[in-house]
């Protein structure tokens, strides 16, 4: 077999090695999508919880401050009988005095109910807090172990690389180009043995005065109907007879 051909052959083992390297490299990071997804949900929930119990809370702390406020009302009102004079303002601050503690007693009602939502939501948020925890420890350590192989891979791949350019420099470029231009259009198949008046790539025929050119094994040939690189390969009765 004529050298360039050994040569295009390592090549394209090179280059075949480098492909899966990389297919496997992308495959990757579909290992983790479920738990990513995963992740992204109870990250989801989990904001939309503290959303809610924020929301609560300055709730809270509104109801609070109004209750204050008409506790200090109340308290102020109570201390301004003391000075009234008549018994029309007396009892008129006594009435506004009532309506005031009516009030407040509706807003204490309120804030019963409020409180009650604020502990489920607390409790809600903790529960969320304590689901994302674990699901993003199990993401972070699958990411580790993910970033760990790709740099595995980006390693192989470099030093696959490197090979490549080694191998590809024993030969002339324009054939490099045309052979790697050839590996891509044809999924990773740019050179092939022809035998028994067939391609072994497309499986067509090869015409016999071409099948007898590659049997000189004096130049690059290829095949007229993929434009594969073609080399000959005997088979076992030629092999056998010769």
């Amino acid at each position: 077999m004529m050298e360039q051909v050994k040569i295009l052959i390592d090549l394209q083992e090179i280059m075949v090695q480098a492909r899966r390297l990389e297919g496997e490299k992308q495959k990757i990071p579909l290992d983790v999508a479920d738990l990513k997804s995963l992740f992204e949900e109870r990250e989801a929930s989990f904001l939309a919880a503290e959303q809610e119990f924020e929301t609560l809370k300055q709730q809270r702390r509104e109801k609070e401050r109004e209750i204050e406020e008409e506790r200090d009302k109340v308290e102020r009102a109570k201390a301004k009988l003391m000075s009234i004079k008549t018994n029309k303002e007396y009892y008129a601050m006594l009435k506004e005095i009532e309506g005031t503690r009516r009030t407040n007693a509706a807003r204490e009602e309120e804030m019963l109910t409020l409180l009650s939502r604020y502990e489920e939501a607390e409790k809600r948020l903790a529960e969320r807090k304590a689901d994302l925890d674990e699901v993003s420890g199990r993401y972070r350590e699958r990411m580790v172990d993910i970033e760990s192989r790709m740099g595995t891979f980006d390693e192989d791949i470099g030093k696959l690389d490197v090979r490549r350019r080694q191998v590809a420099n024993r030969l002339d470029s324009s054939l490099v180009r045309r052979f790697e231009m050839i590996f891509e259009r044809r999924d990773g198949l740019a050179i092939v043995a022809a035998r028994d008046y067939s391609c072994m790539g497309c499986h067509m025929n090869v015409a016999p005065q071409l099948f007898n050119l590659l049997q000189r094994e004096d130049r690059i040939h290829t095949c007229p109907n993929c434009n594969r690189v073609l080399y000959y390969e005997a088979t076992e009765s030629e092999a056998a007879g010769g």
